[in-house]
């Protein structure tokens, strides 16, 4: 049995940087549908996807004293 046979797959360097870049891509999107529901794009909205997912129709953020503050609550 050959060495490859034994580790079995791994995904190349080229692999692993398009897969890096793929999901980047799918987290600014994913931040940018936070920010047409009022939260500001950096970091609140990367934020908000790694802790809430993309946004609910009923998900946002409204403008409090302090910055725009993440709601369940949000008709905008």
């Amino acid at each position: 049995m050959s060495e490859t046979e034994r580790r079995g797959w791994r995904p190349s360097r080229t692999q692993k940087i398009v897969g890096v870049l793929v999901l980047l891509i799918v987290w600014t999107v994913a931040a940018g549908r936070w920010t047409d529901k009022g939260c500001g794009f950096v970091p609140q909205s990367y934020g908000l996807v790694l802790t809430h997912g993309a946004p609910e129709r009923y998900e946002g953020c409204e403008s409090e004293p302090g910055g725009p503050e993440y709601t369940d609550d949000y008709y905008g």
